[in-house]
């Protein structure tokens, strides 16, 4: 981590260590995991139906149309079937794409901001390593792809601004890239990029910076690629658009609580802690800086407040939303590995001059200690749990690891080696993924639908609908493709409509096995013993075929002459 060495290497050389990097943390091994449930299965189950109704522009669900975002990611997803085939590496081929290109574009957004070699690939690096990061890049989900868009679109915004030969095409850019954002997940595209640039100006005071051609430009391309859409598929479903994507899935989510655990104070504020996890411990000491810059009123504090402003520009819009999801506040992350990256660079440069770096020293201890409980309590918990996850060994596989890597950590920060002892903390993701590849045979019957539904499509391949518990419907249909009707007693519904029968009553159940002699249900243990107790004394007999992670198969036969065969059933 030698600054000299940084500055010796071209920018092609740091980049394109930065990509095999985000390819390992992004990528690598992404088809062998099948697609989780709910929202993995969502995601493609639209993207395979646009591809076979051909609708490559409209968002598409059990047959039906779908509005819970505009269609990019959703035609992302369905170039990619029709490229790569129907398999999760190709699903989440996009999500691993665009986490790549974001490591790279923070890297471009540091050096446009610092002009420091070191810390721009220190930006990518703990972007790419970071546990939300590796996560949603690997998550067949539209938040990496968004986040990436956006980040883009800023990163345009400031070559602009700190490059005035490129004002002209920085601007248009930077609006052409936010018109994308809006239709990949609607108006927060508009809205964070439009309220991080106006936060960054105002501090500057330099609100004349926007009064030119190219801005004027930027906003007729940003309507231009934009509204159409938007028009379009309002000329298509009326009111129904403007209830489904603009009242329920805008403004329903700023007044009620899609999960309502998650509706507290503290649930983002924790989440941008722990999510740039193994980092975290970096955000005290960081702030600290950033608050001496200011008090200091150093030279150059606007990038920081930029940084900053970049964040409360995504807190502003969902801090106070009642409906709370972890992805909602990515967009923010890589300003936050930034400006993490930006206090390690100047702590290590401090550390080299011979001043006393106790922030670097107290955040390694504190983290190798993380690594050290969590590996004596990682066995422990997998073996109260083994009745699950079948074998201990994935879980004493990531305790050596976590021993090596926080051992590194100890041995070069007391050798003030600061440099290795910060490269040593990707052991710690690499540990992660390590684990999550180890363990991949006894968690992902818990965690997809695709182990059931293979034993299922042994059973009955008929075309009859299936009863499916709320939580798997979206998983049995992708991996099945029957029709679906959902069981949820007292349940209220989806979010966003599904065009299937949603039975939450006792008789509607009743009405729904009514309908045919023999019925198949995938669903979870709660609504088996719905099912006995709903078809108890009634005219059907209840068959438990198999059951894989938590889901189990039932067959419910209708009983011809019930009435005389009643008298002699138990």
């Amino acid at each position: 981590m030698d600054k000299q060495f940084f500055d010796q290497k071209s920018h092609t050389f740091l980049i394109g260590t930065l990509i095999l990097l985000g390819y390992v943390f992004c990528m690598f091994g992404n088809g062998m995991v099948s697609l989780t449930h709910p929202d993995e299965v969502f995601y493609i189950q639209s993207a395979k139906e646009m591809v076979e109704y051909n609708k490559w522009f409209t968002p598409m669900i059990f047959d039906g149309v779908q509005f819970e975002k505009p269609f990019v990611a959703f035609t992302l997803f369905a170039a990619a079937i029709k490229w790569f085939g129907l398999n999760s590496g190709a699903a989440r081929f996009w999500p691993a794409l665009f986490g790549m290109i974001g490591i790279v574009v923070a890297y471009w957004i540091s050096w446009t901001l610092f002009a420091r070699k070191r810390l721009a690939f220190l930006s990518g690096m703990i972007l790419c390593t970071s546990f939300i990061y590796v996560a949603l890049s690997r998550a067949v989900l539209t938040d990496m792809i968004f986040t990436n868009i956006l980040a883009i679109a800023i990163g345009f915004f400031l070559l602009a601004y700190y490059n005035p030969k490129y004002k002209t095409a920085g601007l248009i850019w930077a609006w052409v890239f936010t018109a994308i954002g809006v239709l990949t997940k609607g108006a927060l595209g508009l809205s964070f990029f439009t309220t991080t640039v106006w936060l960054f100006l105002w501090y500057r005071k330099d609100f004349k910076f926007l009064l030119c051609p190219a801005n004027y430009i930027g906003i007729g391309l940003f309507l231009l690629i934009a509204t159409p859409w938007h028009v379009i598929m309002y000329q298509h479903h009326g009111q129904w658009f403007i209830d489904e994507y603009w009242t329920n899935v805008h403004v329903r989510r700023l007044f009620e609580a899609e999960h309502k655990r998650l509706d507290n104070w503290y649930f983002y504020p924790g989440l941008i802690f722990g999510g740039i996890m193994p980092w975290s411990f970096f955000w005290f000491p960081a702030a600290s800086a950033a608050f001496d810059q200011f008090k200091q009123k150093i030279k150059g504090r606007e990038k920081i407040f930029f940084l900053l402003g970049w964040m409360a520009a995504v807190l502003l819009y969902t801090q106070p939303a009642v409906s709370k999801l972890a992805s909602y506040i990515f967009p923010l992350f890589p300003a936050v590995a930034i400006l993490v990256a930006w206090y390690i660079d100047q702590a290590i440069e401090k550390a080299d001059r011979g001043e006393k770096q106790t922030g670097l020293k107290m955040c390694a201890y504190s983290m190798a200690t993380v690594m050290i409980v969590g590996g004596i309590v990682g066995p422990i918990i997998a073996h109260q749990y083994l009745d699950i996850i079948v074998s201990a060994v994935p879980a004493y596989v990531a305790a050596c690891f976590l021993f090596v890597t926080a051992g590194s950590i100890i041995v070069f920060n007391r050798q003030a080696k600061y440099g290795r002892m910060i490269l040593s903390y990707i052991g710690m993701t690499t540990t992660l993924l390590i684990l999550l590849l180890a363990a991949r045979p006894y968690i992902e019957p818990w965690v997809s639908c695709k182990d059931i539904s293979d034993v299922f499509k042994k059973i009955d391949q008929s075309d009859t609908p299936v009863l499916a518990s709320k939580f798997y419907v979206r998983g049995v249909r992708y991996y099945t493709d029957r029709p679906m009707a959902v069981i949820d007693i007292n349940g209220k519904g989806f979010w966003s409509p599904h065009p299937i029968p949603f039975l939450n009553t006792d008789q509607m159940v009743v009405d729904f096995f009514n309908e045919r002699p023999v019925t198949y249900a995938v669903v979870k243990e709660g609504n088996v013993k719905d099912i006995f107790r709903i078809l108890k004394g009634r005219p059907f007999t209840i068959e438990e075929l198999d059951g894989i992670g938590g889901k189990f198969i039932l067959r419910v036969t209708k009983i011809q002459n019930f009435a005389k065969l009643a008298p002699t059933l138990p």
